[in-house]
Parts: C-alpha cells; sequence; structure tokens
C-alpha cells in the first residue's frame, strides 16, 4: 500500500498559511501590497484586539468582477505573471498567488468589491478555506475585506499571538513602513475604535516623514541622493550623535518594497564604522532602487528578504551614500547637562522640571528631542485590559547618545523608544544655520598631499593636510571660533556666535591622525621602522586564521612579518611611528576585532581598523598643557577633517553648550 498521498487543498491551505500568516500583521502587510498594486489612493484600516478578533481594510483601487472575486482565494490565482519569464522583473508587491488562499483558509472572510463604473458590486463570504455564500452587493469602487476570528480553527496556532498590544504595536510599525514608502497614498489606522496614524497623500519623502515622525525630525537627519551605474540609493540618514541600541529605527525599500535585509544593515553599519561606538545603531530611511532583473524577491515567502544579482555593488553604494551625506555639514553633540531641563507632557503647552540620571544626556536640549503630533499620541489602555497600553511604532531616531534601558520622562518610567509628544514644535536650529553659513565661507581648494606620511606619528602644523575625497567638500579653519584655555589639562574650551564648545584633545587629535592614517594605508604610503630584534608573538587559533588572510595587508600597512612553526609570528617591522611596546598588543587586539565580525573582511575594513587602533596609540593624550598655538592647530585641523564629531571609535569630540541653555540656566529666559 503506498505511504505517499496528495493532501487535501484545505490541508495544503493551512500548511501555506503558517509561512504566511505569522501573526495579524502578516495578513495586513498582504492586503495593504494588493491595495497599492490595485492603484489605490487612499488605504483605511481598522482592527480590533490587536487584528485577532476583526481586521477591516478599505481601499479605493480598481475592484474585481464577480469571477476574479472568486478566483483570488484559489491557490496560485494571480493577475501579476503570466510565464515563468516574468519572475526575472517583477515590478508589483504581490506575485505568488498563495497569500488570499491561505488568510481564509484560518479566518472568516468577507470580500466585497466592485469595479468603478459597475452597477453593483460583489460579496464573497468564506470560512475556513469554504465558500460559504457568493451574492451581489451595494459597494462604492474599490474592494473592502474584513477578516473576523483568526486562527478560529487553529486554537493551537491562536495561542502563540502575543498580547493584544504587542500585535497591535506590529501593525502599526508596518502601516508606517508602507507609509513612509508611499507619500502619494493616504492611510489611516484605528484600533479599537481610536485613531492611531492618518496621513494625506502628499508630494515627497521629506512632507511624508514630517507627518510620521514630527518638525525635529528632518534637523537630525542628513539626505542621501546617490547614483552609482545601475543603484540608486535615496532617503535620510541620522547624525552621528543620534544613536540607538537597536535597529528599529531603519527603514529600508528596495524598489518600493519593504524589506529586512541583512546586506543593506551591514551598508548602513560599514558607512557609520569609526563614527558610531560599538553597540550603536543609526536610524535611517533608505531607499534602494535598481533594475527589477538584478534583484531576487521570490526568497522568502513573506517577500520580506531579496537577493541582489551585485550584491557588493549595492553595499558599496549604499556605503559611499551615507558617507557622503555626512560629511557634508557635521553636527556637534548637546553638551551632556547634570538635570534635564523641563520635559514636554503630552497635551500640554507648560513643562515641570524633571530630574535626570547622572548617565542621561540631556535629550538634545528640547530642540533635538523627536517630537509627534498630536494626532499621533497613543491612546489610553483599555480598561479591560489593566495593565496594557498601546504601544506606538518604533520612533525614527533616539537623541541620547549613551545607550541605556530606560528614559524617565514626567515622573513615568519609559521605553527609550517611546515618542515624546508636545503641541508646539522647539525653537530652530540656529546652531546648524551658523555652522552651515561657516561651512560654505570656508570652503578652499585642496591642498597638496605631503610626499610622504607617517600614518601613526603626531601631525606637525606646518604639513599640509591631503585633500579629501571627492565625496566630501575641502574643509577649512573656524575663522569665528575663539579658544579660551583648558580644562584640567584635557579639554579645550572655545565660544563662536552660538555659545560655548568643548573640545576632548585626546579623540580631537584621534580623528585626525586617524583620516591622515586612512589615507596613508589605502595609498600604500606608510614607512616601516626595522626592529633591532625580531619581535615573536604567539597567535590563537583564530588569530592565526585572519593573519593568514591579511599577511598581505600588514605588510602594505608597514609591518613586516614571518610566519614561524605552528601559530608563532615574528616581527621585524612595525609602521614608522609605533613603539614597539605597543607591537604586540595591538597586533593581537587588531586580529581579535576583525575575527569578531560576523562578515567577511575587506581591505578597506581592515586598514580602517588598523588605522584606529595606531590613531588612539599616537594622539596627544589627557593631562598634557598645550600652548594656545597647539590648541589653535588641534582646532583647525579637527574641522578639515571629514568627520569632525567623532573619533574613530565613536566617542563625540565635541560638544555644544548653546546659548539658549547657559540663558536659561541664569533664568534669563
Amino acid at each position: 500500500m503506498s505511504k505517499i498521498r496528495i493532501l487535501p487543498d484545505v490541508v495544503a491551505n493551512r500548511i501555506a498559511a503558517g509561512e504566511v500568516v505569522e501573526r495579524p500583521a502578516s495578513i495586513i502587510k498582504e492586503c495593504l501590497e494588493n491595495a497599492l498594486d490595485a492603484n489605490a489612493q487612499q488605504i483605511d484600516i481598522a482592527i480590533a484586539r490587536g487584528g485577532k478578533e476583526s481586521i477591516r481594510i478599505r481601499d479605493d483601487g480598481e475592484g474585481m468582477t464577480r469571477d476574479d472575486a472568486l478566483l483570488a482565494f484559489e491557490r496560485h490565482a494571480t493577475s501579476k505573471i503570466r510565464s515563468a519569464e516574468d519572475l526575472t522583473s517583477i515590478q508589483t508587491f504581490g506575485f505568488r498567488g498563495e497569500a488570499l488562499a491561505a488568510i481564509g483558509s484560518v479566518t472568516r472572510v468577507t470580500l466585497t468589491t466592485k469595479l468603478h463604473g459597475a452597477t453593483s458590486g460583489t460579496e464573497v463570504f468564506i470560512e475556513g478555506g469554504k465558500i460559504r455564500h457568493v451574492r451581489d452587493a451595494a459597494a462604492p469602487g474599490g474592494t473592502e475585506l474584513v477578516l473576523r476570528d483568526l486562527f478560529f480553527n487553529l486554537p493551537a496556532r491562536r495561542k502563540f499571538l502575543k498580547t493584544d498590544a504587542t500585535e497591535a504595536f506590529h501593525i502599526t510599525n508596518l502601516v508606517t513602513h508602507y507609509a513612509l514608502a508611499n507619500p502619494t497614498r493616504g492611510f489611516t489606522l484605528e484600533h479599537n475604535g481610536r485613531q492611531v496614524l492618518a496621513v494625506t497623500a502628499t508630494t515627497d519623502l521629506r512632507a511624508r516623514a514630517y507627518q510620521l515622525f514630527g518638525a525635529n525630525l528632518l534637523d537630525n537627519l542628513a539626505a542621501l541622493d546617490f547614483a552609482q551605474a545601475d543603484v540608486n540609493v535615496r532617503g535620510f540618514a541620522s547624525r552621528p550623535h543620534v544613536q540607538r541600541t537597536n535597529r528599529d529605527g531603519q527603514y529600508l525599500f528596495v524598489n518600493g518594497r519593504f524589506v529586512r535585509d541583512k546586506l543593506i544593515g551591514r551598508a548602513l553599519s560599514d558607512a557609520y564604522r569609526n563614527i558610531l561606538p560599538p553597540g550603536a545603531f543609526p536610524s535611517a530611511m533608505l531607499f534602494v532602487e535598481v533594475p527589477p532583473d538584478m534583484v531576487d524577491v521570490n526568497v522568502h515567502p513573506q517577500k520580506t528578504e531579496v537577493r541582489f544579482r551585485a550584491p557588493q555593488r549595492v553595499l558599496e553604494s549604499i556605503t559611499a551614500a551615507v558617507q557622503r551625506a555626512l560629511g557634508v555639514e557635521p553636527k556637534f553633540a548637546p553638551f551632556p547637562a547634570t538635570s534635564l531641563p523641563p520635559q514636554p507632557t503630552v497635551g500640554a503647552k507648560h513643562r515641570s522640571p524633571v530630574a535626570a540620571s547622572p548617565s542621561t544626556i540631556q535629550a538634545a536640549l528640547d530642540a533635538f528631542a523627536p517630537q509627534a503630533t498630536a494626532r499621533q499620541a497613543p491612546p489610553p489602555p483599555d480598561a479591560s485590559e489593566p495593565g496594557t497600553a498601546e504601544q506606538q511604532p518604533p520612533p525614527f531616531f533616539a537623541t541620547d547618545p549613551s545607550p541605556r534601558p530606560e528614559v524617565v520622562q514626567s515622573g513615568v518610567t519609559a521605553h527609550p523608544d517611546h515618542l515624546s509628544l508636545t503641541d508646539e514644535p522647539p525653537s530652530e536650529d540656529t546652531a546648524a544655520h551658523r555652522l552651515r553659513s561657516i561651512l560654505e565661507g570656508r570652503i578652499g581648494g585642496a591642498s597638496p598631499r605631503p610626499s610622504r606620511t607617517h600614518c601613526a606619528g603626531a601631525a606637525r602644523p606646518a604639513q599640509a593636510a591631503a585633500p579629501l575625497p571627492e565625496t566630501t567638500p575641502q574643509r577649512g579653519a573656524r575663522t569665528d571660533l575663539r579658544i579660551l584655555g583648558q580644562i584640567h589639562d584635557s579639554y579645550i574650551v572655545a565660544t563662536d556666535a552660538n555659545g560655548l564648545l568643548l573640545i576632548d584633545q585626546h579623540v580631537a587629535h584621534e580623528r585626525i591622525l586617524f583620516e591622515q592614517c586612512v589615507r596613508a594605508l589605502l595609498a600604500r604610503d606608510v614607512v616601516t621602522q626595522m626592529l633591532l630584534t625580531p619581535l615573536v608573538v604567539d597567535l590563537s587559533p583564530a588569530q592565526a586564521t585572519v593573519f593568514d588572510t591579511l599577511a598581505a595587508e600588514l605588510e602594505a600597512a608597514g609591518f613586516r612579518t614571518t610566519r614561524l612553526a605552528g601559530r608563532t609570528v615574528a616581527v621585524q617591522g612595525v609602521p614608522a611611528d609605533l613603539a614597539p611596546e605597543d607591537t604586540q598588543h595591538l597586533l593581537t587586539e587588531l586580529l581579535d576585532t576583525l575575527t569578531a565580525e560576523h562578515h567577511g573582511l575587506s581591505r578597506e575594513h581592515f586598514l580602517r581598523e588598523l588605522a584606529a587602533s595606531l590613531a588612539c596609540r599616537a594622539a596627544i593624550k589627557v593631562n598634557m598643557n598645550l600652548t594656545p598655538e597647539k590648541m589653535t592647530w588641534l582646532v583647525d585641523e579637527l574641522f578639515k577633517c571629514e568627520q569632525p564629531t567623532n573619533c574613530p571609535h565613536g566617542r563625540p569630540v565635541i560638544l555644544r553648550f548653546d546659548l539658549p541653555l547657559i540663558e536659561r540656566g541664569f533664568k534669563r529666559i
């Protein structure tokens, strides 16, 4: 007797539902994509109990005929593709033809649809994969789907769903993504009768970002607009002082499709390498456009992952786009205060002071705090669900440069991912305006690069700085800056038209040396100092593996090494300005860092890690007295750097104490 049998359609659909329908948000994703493919200009979504009880999605798209409404719930039924060749150039969201069949097998679905201009519409009711009735119905043009009792016939699956608030959070986050990617469409979202999100059709991404994330968003972002071969990258990326403890603030899209792509995430991390500290992540709205035949979107049941034909080209384009944008107009981190200024309370125009923990960097001095409009305020928790509060989608950015588990706001412990709400936006960032005018006034021609650069040595004031890459403007000295002196022989105090600046002399010099060293290493323009007695270093198995991979690059970077028996290495020469006693520690530290990386090693990655280590050891230290001339030179050289805001390890170089904050402290305003 044969053991193999063909499964009934009902069972096959439920198996498919396990891949497609993970949670209520999965259903909304499929229906949203169908509405967008139908050219809907307005999409309205209403959910009850996080989507577990009911989901209603209404759009004003093309609508369907009676026959199409019935065929839509059959497996592998789609209007998006006709042949296998179409799979190589997919330009629509939904194309598998399995989503509605899988959804209908685990819910009670009522579909009401009508073509624009038709005399009547069609209503189809499906329960557990079986059609219960089909009849004519009065309806406006477009399509409405009402889904009730998710997993009513699979109670075991229903038990795996999270709380109503968690499921509502995932839905809100999803709708936020699609609203962001489609600024010319209108979206609304209601939960338990309360409006969570409402955006009207607008003209561009900047206006949509304002609708979703508030007025202060754009002040903390750098605009991206980059094209290379067949890859176009646009959107926004956060400034270095905007740091998060996770990737929730990264909104990634490929050809308008929301994705969770590791390659794009890696490209973002590479772009912020030597700018953000370890464990900190940037925020980004990143739109990657490639020809349809260069990307495969058919690699995941939920279509949330893609595969590029030329992944390295995409990675390099994203990295270059972000680095170019960050180099155009640097912004300094706000000064960390011992206590927070008055914090906004929801729906209130007057503020009351709130104490902060000592580790709290002032949350952008109000002017940098993320804002949202009043209509985006999260609804209060239902009385029927004690202890359950609605969650909003993660804010686009968090302004606390030092990651911490929670922030105290208005006397209530709140998660840092929550948006802070206020009725009135803060004042304009005058510092950014002033800095922009200064930068525009001091851009000059490129200085000639010296014939030989000692990448780790202390830079000399008389030595001309090497030209920066073409992707960043040439920089010059700050003509409006006045050096006041030092604090504890460690921090340079300066003043400009907007207030006080504190400059960490060690990390400032470290950034200067790092960029000089990177240029020298990339140009293979490094001097080697031979050792009188070779240094013998014993490596671990992991270190030895990385060493074998990078032996040629180590030699180009100024090291002269010989592999002895086993895992022993003899070092005969080191970069000219590296102290011999630091060689073993630097080499093993570098190999350990590269061993811990989760992706393949690249030459530039290795050279940047090496330059960061060399610069840290060669930079002037704290507790070192500097003459006024040396301080002036150091500040001038710092402002010639590509990224003067952060050291190669991500620490801030400059902290700004704006004049309005000083005046508030003295009760003048």
